[in-house]
């Protein structure tokens, strides 16, 4: 038999149901939006890189292009003149006019730097910075209009330096140069933009030379980017891009452009609980919150379980025992709600059942009881009469001893047939009533014969009072009486697949198969006019005592050739055996 599920456990199955899709669409939902604050984090850093960049490279742009404004000026080549003829004092009055300017054109840019005009001719230099001196190895291993990085030592600030020759193409003949242009600048210029661009943006933002060198918005914080950025280098790097990596022990959403210009990277990373912050806030919130509601609805479905569902499983387990005929149980728990008034119906319901059952019962066993002796007392007296008018006409007789024989036979049949103290006798004392009952008819027939084979294990069998003497009877009067000469009777007994049996044959003529079936089929149906009331009796005790497979079957004697009648019944204990019906025995 299937077991049902408790409804308890249906509820919370319900519950899980529900919140899973749930969970999963938030789960999907709370993705898609981490997804869309990355794309919109990635093209606006992008955009501010992007914009940081044109800013730096503007600004690098105009410096080299105050080269372009001295080159056309006279006084370049005026002092270059000087120097050549040896004029000192028209070269000491064109050096400062050549100052002057340079000190002008540097002024004029936003970023501080430095302009110097060396002249390979002489070996001599011009600069705005007065510390500086004429070095030929460093115009050998710089290159021509390319911004260069430069760090001396390092006590010294590092800066970007470009040098320009002319004419142009002049550096691999020094002595055609008419004159060579520095321009040089800080990074201090780089990491005051960087600071404003980090002001008005989350994270922290570097510049990586090619060679390795860090530049952030701080002095301090170059050893760790440098750190950071030589792992960067040994990485493909495109133009741009965006990647996930660790910075500073945390993760961290880092986007990059390249400055062709000055070499170098830009970049800018913000850390990915700064980005995701609110995201992650609001959906801990949203678990912390079903966390609770869950917990809310397991108390609600609890509760459920307490006043709905246990009531409603003492009430079933009530009606399955009133199924198994247990109609004493009661139900003493209370839930002290609106089921405590089911249970009081329900305990109320069982003692009228039970007490009804009772009557019932009792009115049925009393009609039993007046059937038995009404069949009684249609009986007994007929066969009783018989026997006295035998014995009277044997005492005519003189015949004394079979006067003797047949009352004392007489007496123990009706002896026994009169007890009603003892309601579950042994197999023995039931053939025993049938052993002088034969001999009762053997004496008035004389033409009787009997045999009684029963295994001597089945003889301390309980019975039903009385269930056999009626087979014997039956088989007397409508078998062995009706056919003339001497007749036999034997009754035998068998244990069969669990079973007992009592076979009952004769000698008389038996019946044909077509009486025999309408015989069998009228046990079966309630009794009437046309049914014989000692088998009918005796089929439907067993019936009723035994349940299904129990009763009498009958068929031909093969052995006699009469009829054959089987009574067939369990073992069971003592109790199964309190058959009413005998009590009137």
């Amino acid at each position: 038999m299937r077991r049902n599920r408790p409804i308890f456990v249906k509820m919370n199955g319900v519950m899980l149901m529900l919140l899973v899709p749930v969970v999963i669409l938030f789960a999907y939902f709370n993705r898609t939006s981490l997804r869309v604050i990355d794309t919109q984090i990635t093209a606006q850093n992008t955009s501010q890189l992007q914009f940081l960049k044109q800013q730096i490279e503007a600004n690098a742009e105009r410096l080299s292009l105050s080269s372009s404004v001295l080159i056309r000026d006279s006084s370049v080549l005026e002092l270059q003149t000087s120097m050549l003829r040896g004029d000192y004092y028209a070269m000491i009055n064109t050096e400062r006019q050549v100052k002057e300017k340079l000190y002008m054109q540097s002024f004029s840019s936003s970023w501080s730097n430095h302009l110097s005009i060396y002249w390979p001719t002489v070996g001599h230099r011009v600069s705005t910075n007065l510390g500086d001196s004429y070095d030929q190895e460093l115009l050998d291993r710089s290159e021509n209009g390319k911004w260069e990085f430069r760090q001396t030592n390092p006590l010294e600030e590092p800066y970007y330096q470009l040098f320009i020759w002319d004419p142009y193409f002049s550096k691999s003949t020094p002595q055609t140069a008419s004159a060579v242009y520095e321009v040089r600048f800080g990074l201090d210029n780089i990491r005051r933009m960087l600071q404003q661009y980090q002001s008005e943006a989350a994270g922290q933002s570097f510049l990586l030379t090619k060679g390795g060198a860090a530049v952030s918005g701080t002095a301090a914080g170059d050893a760790m980017f440098a750190d950071v950025g030589r792992k960067l280098l040994q990485e493909e790097l495109g133009d741009s891009g965006h990647r996930n990596m660790e910075l500073d022990n945390r993760k961290a959403y880092l986007s990059y452009v390249h400055l062709p210009t000055l070499d170098a990277y830009l970049f800018h990373y913000v850390p990915l609980n700064v980005i995701h912050a609110p995201i992650m806030k609001a959906r801990n919130l949203f678990y912390l919150s079903l966390a609770v509601l869950i917990l809310l609805a397991f108390a609600v479905a609890y509760l459920l379980y307490l006043h709905v569902q246990k009531p409603i499983s003492a009430i079933v387990k009530g009606l399955k025992q009133y199924e198994g005929g247990n109609y004493s149980f009661r139900i003493r728990k209370k839930f002290h709600n609106e089921f405590d008034y089911m249970m009081l119906r329900f305990n109320d319901l069982g003692t009228e059942i039970q007490h009804l059952i009772h009557h019932v019962y009792e009115e049925q066993n009393r009609s039993r009881l007046a059937t038995l002796k009404q069949l009684q007392s249609q009986i007994n007296p007929h066969f009783l009469y018989n026997s006295l008018s035998f014995i009277a006409a044997c005492a005519k007789a003189g015949e004394t001893d079979t006067i003797r024989r047949m009352a004392y036979h007489l007496a123990d049949y009706y002896r026994y047939t009169t007890r009603v103290e003892n309601q579950l006798p042994l197999l023995r004392e039931e053939l025993e009533l049938v052993t002088h009952y034969l001999n009762i008819y053997a004496l008035r027939l004389e033409r009787l014969d009997y045999r009684i084979e029963v295994p001597p294990d089945m003889l301390a069998e309980p019975i039903m009072r009385l269930i056999l003497q009626p087979v014997v009877e039956n088989a007397i009067e409508h078998g062995i009486e009706p056919k003339p000469g001497r007749g036999t009777i034997r009754i035998s007994g068998l244990r069969e697949a669990g079973w007992n049996l009592l076979v009952v044959e004769d000698s008389g003529a038996g019946l044909e198969e077509g009486a025999l079936r309408g015989l069998m089929e009228g046990l079966e149906r309630p009794m009437d006019a046309d049914t014989g009331c000692g088998l009918w009796n005796v089929h439907q005790r067993l019936f009723s005592r035994f349940g299904p497979g129990a009763g009498i079957t009958l068929d031909k004697s093969e052995e006699l050739g009469g009829l054959r009648v089987a009574l067939r019944w369990k073992p069971k204990k003592e109790e199964d055996y309190n058959d009413p019906i005998a009590a009137g025995g």
